[in-house]
């Protein structure tokens, strides 16, 4: 019986886990979306340092992650060394700032094709992936 306690307490930590994301997820994109589409001041100026934003937003992740991976992991467990995760962690942070940047130079339309179009090759790669495990 406690064996279902475990797991059910498991499955609540995932569950609540999952909700903070999303809920995360959500509110940054709702901020950003006001932050991008609103004007103001009393010249009803829209904030313009999008990109840098985005740039000092990232940089604080890599910072928090580094602390976090200093925190929590130890040398004896046997797990990569800090150094290791240093080009994953700065392309992630300067990615999206440059993202930004280029999509100023392509209309809307075009933007809009090319990120529902991404869904096409991981929907063929997964069907694959089922056909290969059946």
């Amino acid at each position: 019986m406690e064996a279902h306690g475990a797991g059910f307490r498991r499955v609540f930590l995932l569950a609540f886990c999952v909700v903070g994301i999303w809920s995360a997820y959500i509110y940054q994109g709702v901020l950003q979306e006001t932050l991008s589409t609103k004007r103001f001041g009393l010249d009803g100026k829209r904030f313009e340092h999008l990109a840098f934003l985005n740039l000092a937003q990232n940089v604080v992740c890599l910072v928090w992650s580094y602390i976090m991976i200093k925190l929590w992991s130890s040398s004896s467990s046997g797990g990569a060394p800090w150094w290791t995760f240093w080009s994953a962690g700065i392309t992630n942070t300067i990615g999206p700032a440059m993202g930004i940047e280029a999509l100023k130079y392509i209309s809307y339309p075009a933007q809009v094709l090319a990120k529902s179009s991404k869904m096409i090759p991981g929907e063929i790669f997964f069907k694959d992936c089922v056909v290969m495990l059946q």
